[in-house]
């Protein structure tokens, strides 16, 4: 029996970065803080802190296994489909659910120009997906988008709880994003994003979240389109991560070992200038990792592109604690309608010894070939999106060419699955476009 470790209650309030909506305005806080329930000086806080971190150190000293299937099911919960003067539809919700997959897989179009210092130490997690549920709670058939009429205020530690919790979805088995424009009811709509750190008592009573400003959702972020890697930054905080400036240069900092210290609520910086730069440096003279996704600057600036392995190893061990593991085990896959998503083994592998599928990540052309593969009858051939949209369907009779193109090119960038349903059973393979 694995041990199964208490999570700490502690709550990340992640007021990311404020700005207007269409105009770069300057941040009014970028200062993160603890709700005032939940005080450093708390024993049972300070005490399930210390067992999680125990817990992500003894997992960071373990290989880590290949082949396997971090499928996380999410449901959007939308309040007001205008927020900010922009849209927030299903369309917007999709395209900035790609972005945060591709920033988590290494996908985004600036990953290769990061800067020279830490090109090496770039993390990604290439088995881990995260996917707009297909069944809702009742097993109904679902988009993974539920919207509701305007509200406000959820990103409150306290007295929005049972509001938060009817509208919820199982946190043991949705991670639970709420879109609003006024996040804490106070009518100021220039906050972005706010996060809380993994705990099996918001899980328990549904109120474990991610509450995000629509305004800044993806395409949205004409003025900054790097700004709209802050809901990556968000995601990063659901599973455990810490601002790389936290505590400035004092250990232990951000509890990664591979991410600089870095005082930057001391004094303001700006992105490297290029990727051999010697600037901005940290209270201790050394290269700030500026380009990193839990960092500010990087969304302000327009230079987020990387995780580093450190911090990819610590999401890892967040996704093996009690109230985030469930979610992505095979059985809730079925439930949330996604198991097409994952194989026995994992995600499946791009080349099998049968079949291959080639370029991946592709600009839109892809080739399918069956090496000595015996047809009998025929083959069928379909790509979906993430929303489970069959977006092409070919059918390969037995004497059809063993090579097939498949021309994607007016569908928008993102992450799709390529299922090839043989006599066997069905494969799927995950393709990105770009």
């Amino acid at each position: 029996m694995k041990k199964r470790f208490l999570l700490t209650y502690f709550v990340l309030f992640c007021l990311t970065i404020s700005m207007t909506a269409q105009t770069p305005e300057l941040p009014n806080n970028r200062n993160c803080k603890v709700s005032l329930d939940m005080q450093s000086t708390d024993s049972v806080f300070i005490k399930e802190r210390k067992e999680l971190e125990i817990f992500t150190k003894e997992f960071a000293t373990k290989e880590m296994q290949g082949g396997n299937c971090y499928v996380i099911p999410v449901v959007f919960h939308v309040y007001g489909t205008t927020q900010g003067g922009m849209p927030v539809n299903d369309a917007i919700i999709i395209d900035a659910l790609d972005k945060v997959n591709q920033d988590f897989h290494g996908l985004n179009a600036d990953f290769n120009s990061v800067h020279n210092n830490f090109l090496a130490i770039r993390g990604t997690m290439p088995d881990v997906v995260f996917a707009l549920a297909q069944k809702d709670p009742g097993g109904n058939p679902t988009t993974g988008i539920d919207y509701h009429p305007v509200t406000a205020g959820y990103a409150n530690g306290s007295g929005y709880d049972l509001a938060i919790a009817a509208d919820a979805w199982d946190n043991y088995k949705y991670m639970n994003i709420y879109v609003m424009n006024d996040l804490f009811n106070d009518a100021v709509t220039t906050n972005s994003g706010y996060a809380y750190y993994p705990s099996t008592s918001m899980s328990n009573n549904n109120t474990a979240r991610i509450v995000y400003n629509g305004a800044y959702l993806g395409i949205n972020c004409t003025w900054e389109p790097e700004f709209a890697s802050t809901l990556s930054h968000e995601f990063g905080h659901w599973l455990n991560l810490i601002h790389t400036f936290d505590g400035g240069c004092a250990n232990p900092n951000d509890n990664v070992a591979d991410t600089p210290p870095c005082d930057y609520l001391g004094s303001s910086y700006l992105c490297h200038a290029s990727a051999s730069s010697n600037s901005p440096l940290n209270c201790n003279s050394n290269l700030i990792n500026a380009e990193n996704y839990m960092d500010y600057c990087g969304g302000q600036d327009g230079c987020y592109k990387m995780f580093t392995q450190g911090q990819a190893t610590r999401m890892y061990a967040a996704l093996q604690v009690p109230s985030r593991q469930p979610l992505w085990q095979f059985s809730n896959l079925v439930a949330t309608g996604l198991d097409h998503l994952c194989s026995s083994s994992g995600i499946s592998p791009i080349e099998n010894g049968h079949i291959q599928l080639y370029p991946n990540p592709s600009n839109g052309l892809i080739y399918i070939e069956f090496d000595d593969l015996s047809l009998e009858n025929e083959l069928v051939v379909e790509v979906q999106d993430l929303l489970g949209k069959i977006v092409r369907r070919y059918t390969i009779k037995e004497n059809s060419s063993k090579k097939i193109g498949i021309d994607l090119s007016e569908h928008q960038a993102g992450i799709y699955f390529v299922n090839i349903h043989l006599k066997e059973g069905t494969q799927t393979y995950p393709l990105i476009l770009q």
